[in-house]
């Protein structure tokens, strides 16, 4: 249902987009759909939901195993690139942009079901490293994601740059912020 819903709403646009369409689309009934998923918004934000949902849990295992910080922050950093930079990414991405002006919530929906959760882990992991002298650690988390995402993302989403250069470009951009990151921007 949520392949089904995804092309539907990548395809039409979100007002376009009917709950119609995605049962037809899924081969199921729209009873079916409405079991599972309370409303559209509700259906969208799970499709933002299942992109960040493996990497959410990445991060939990790593601060589990308690890895060092720079190992951590390096596969954070390309499974978040990885993920921000894939065409279907980019398209919903354009798509949340468009819809959150004109759908009251859904905005707040996607940030908590999909940016939030991905801070909140890695913020989570922050706090657990001794090593790391960082006073929030929330604000730290959203600082290395932006730093990460920098204008890798800007770029493709603007369709500034092809995207073979952007994906080609994520380990250093990745190594960089890590860099910053944990050393600072001042030479010791």
């Amino acid at each position: 249902m949520l392949s089904a819903a995804t092309q539907i709403f990548l395809e039409r646009g979100y007002d376009a987009a009917s709950m119609d369409m995605v049962a037809l689309h899924a081969g199921v009934s729209k009873a079916t759909i409405y079991s599972h998923f309370t409303s559209k918004d509700a259906l969208f934000g799970a499709i933002i939901d299942a992109l960040v949902k493996g990497m959410v849990i990445d991060i939990g295992r790593l601060a589990v195993d308690q890895a060092p910080p720079e190992q951590v922050l390096t596969q954070v950093g390309r499974a978040y690139l990885d993920l921000a930079l894939a065409a279907r990414s980019l398209a919903l991405h354009r798509l949340v942009v468009v819809e959150a002006a004109r759908t009251t919530g859904l905005g707040k929906l996607i940030y908590r079901t999909g940016p939030a959760r991905l801070a909140d882990a890695l913020a989570r992991y922050l706090e657990r490293q001794p090593a790391l002298a960082v006073a929030d650690v929330r604000l730290a988390a959203e600082q290395f994601l932006g730093m990460v995402l920098g204008h890798a993302q800007l770029r493709l989403l603007l369709k500034a740059a092809p995207p073979q250069h952007a994906r080609a470009d994520i380990d250093r951009l990745v190594t960089q912020a890590v860099a910053t990151f944990l050393r600072g921007a001042f030479a010791v």
